[in-house]
């Protein structure tokens, strides 16, 4: 439980990056934004809904890990466990974002700063990963509090 704040504050990261990645989705021509919103997707496991419906949800009941009643605390740790399993997916995700980025560039017409945020995706995709582990070690914890 000593990871808690750290979890807590990766995951509104996670959460953070997410609403940037959507605003510059939202940003792109129609047709554009309707192959991204879907590579995202089918990338992540995920729509860009379900990431914020999951994370605050999760977000939420950490928050207040301490007063959940067993129930909760079981759906919880299922929960812990399926996002754990999609940020495994957002950081393959963001491995691609670069090449995905340069692609993109030779159809629409892309800043130079837009271009140098891609690049910096991969470097991210370490965290998420960190965060993932710290993810299922605390469900883990969870899991074995409630059956004690």
């Amino acid at each position: 439980m000593e990871r808690l704040p750290s979890i807590i504050e990766g995951l509104a990261a996670v959460r953070k990056a997410i609403e940037v990645g959507k605003s510059f989705v939202d940003g792109l021509p129609f047709f554009a934004r309707g192959f991204a919103e879907q590579d995202f997707s089918l990338g992540t496991g995920m729509s860009y809904g379900d990431w914020f419906r999951t994370l605050d949800s999760v977000i939420e009941r950490l928050n207040r890990v301490s007063s959940l009643p067993a129930e909760e605390v079981a759906g919880l740790v299922a929960d812990c466990r399926k996002l754990a399993a999609h940020l495994e997916r957002y950081a393959q995700y963001l491995e691609t974002v670069p090449s995905k980025m340069r692609m993109a560039a030779q159809f629409i017409q892309l800043d130079e700063q837009t271009l140098r945020s891609a690049e910096e995706a991969p470097r991210f995709a370490g965290a998420v990963r960190e965060l993932r582990r710290d993810l299922e070690a605390l469900a883990s914890e969870l899991e074995a509090r409630a059956s004690s």
